[in-house]
């Protein structure tokens, strides 16, 4: 049987909930979800949003600790490539209604679920189209726009908050690149506001 790391409920400081793809061997080896350098991104993101210049972001985001808030995956089965050749979860296993209804509960308490990554995202749109069929309300706003937190992923952003190409070798790079998810987030939060 397949492993499965369970979600982070968070202890209520904040209405956010974050999703990414899957539990991977970090994970896998920590028993809990988000561990390693993308869990190490999280609490940098977290850290530039608890200082943010407006007040309701800095109300969301009040704590630095990712363990603070709920934190889950769109499929909770550990994949990484020594285990099964591959690190993200097949398609089938997070469009599965069960596994949609698990994510639909985990969120009943949330105002705001961020997806980081493409599987998050496909996830995060099913379970909002089931709050849609169910009229269920309130129902949390869904931010479906940001990549995931992994190196892989954010080393793709090539400039920074004021359009500076990030050097190669400048030892703030990954900082400059959080600051730029965390500007994106926070452009897509202001809508619901």
């Amino acid at each position: 049987m397949a492993e499965k790391i369970r979600y982070n409920p968070g202890n209520g400081v904040s209405p956010v909930a974050f999703m990414f793809a899957c539990p991977g061997q970090k994970e896998y080896e920590a028993g809990k979800v988000v561990s390693g350098i993308t869990g190490k991104n999280l609490n940098t993101l977290l850290s530039i949003l608890s200082k943010h210049e407006n007040e309701k972001i800095r109300a969301l985001f009040p704590s630095e600790s990712r363990y603070d808030y709920l934190i889950t995956n769109a499929s909770d089965t550990v994949h990484y490539p020594a285990l099964d050749k591959t690190s993200l979860p097949p398609r089938s296993e997070y469009i599965d209604d069960a596994n949609l209804n698990r994510l639909y509960h985990e969120f009943e308490h949330s105002e705001y679920v961020i997806a980081f990554g493409v599987q998050a995202k496909e996830a995060a749109k099913l379970v909002e189209y089931k709050y849609d069929m169910r009229e269920v309300s309130p129902r949390p706003h869904f931010v479906t726009s940001l990549p995931h937190l992994s190196l892989l992923s954010i080393n793709q952003i090539s400039e920074d908050v004021n359009g500076v190409h990030i050097e190669k070798g400048d030892r703030e790079a990954t900082h400059k690149r959080l600051e730029v998810v965390a500007q994106k987030l926070v452009e897509n939060l202001m809508k619901f506001f």
